[in-house]
């Protein structure tokens, strides 16, 4: 049986404090496109890591997205 990994909730500010550990740097670089919580949900399945503070607030931004036009270069 696989080892279920170990979720670590973080503030935003404890999420600052890891700012350089290589680990999750190198997982934050290989991030690239998505919305706002597939990223975040990405990221909590690389490292375990979920801030619940940013839920809200991405859930905003992603629909804010989806009611945007499209630039005139695109349409």
């Amino acid at each position: 049986m696989a080892e279920a990994k170990r979720v670590q909730k973080l503030s935003l500010k404890e999420f600052e404090a890891t700012k350089g550990i290589p680990a999750i740097e190198a997982v934050l670089d290989r991030m690239n496109g998505g919305t706002f919580m597939d990223c975040h949900t990405a990221f909590f399945e690389a490292t375990g890591i979920w801030i619940p503070e940013l839920v809200p607030v991405f859930q905003r931004l992603d629909a804010g997205l989806t009611f945007k036009d499209l630039p005139a270069a695109v349409r």
